[in-house]
């Protein structure tokens, strides 16, 4: 898998045996599996960081006393049905405060979001 590829989900991987894969348990939940998407990972932007220091969530302290700290990523589904372009094929991008190796950055073409996803759920188209 090289930059510019495209890919799509390994099925096989993400997909429990009732749904067409061969897992013996989801990979996050059964409305997921079901529905045929999996979480991807799409970093916050300057303007997502503005917005949330903007509204209500951000305001106080939390239940430690500490202040809150804006969040550094969001989810976006990957469908099985899609094929995604390859950005970077290896990388590992830092997200929740920590570094997540083996991922790589897809382009969804649907919303024009770079998704973060493991290198092993994929496959070439």
């Amino acid at each position: 898998m090289r930059k510019n590829d495209l890919v799509k989900l390994n099925v096989n991987k993400c997909f429990t045996r009732e749904n067409g894969g061969d897992r013996e348990f989801c990979l996050s939940h059964g409305l997921a599996d079901r529905d045929g998407w999996i979480a991807g990972t799409r970093l916050a932007t300057a303007a997502d960081k503005e917005r949330w220091r903007n509204s209500d969530a951000s305001k106080g302290m939390t239940s430690a006393g500490e202040s809150k700290l804006p969040p550094t990523c969001s989810t976006v589904k990957l469908y099985r049905d899609r094929t995604y372009t390859v950005l970077k094929a290896r990388c590992a991008p830092v997200w929740s405060y920590r570094r997540n190796p083996g991922q790589a950055m897809l382009l969804d073409n649907e919303t024009g979001y770079e998704v973060y996803v493991k290198r092993e759920l994929i496959e070439l188209a």
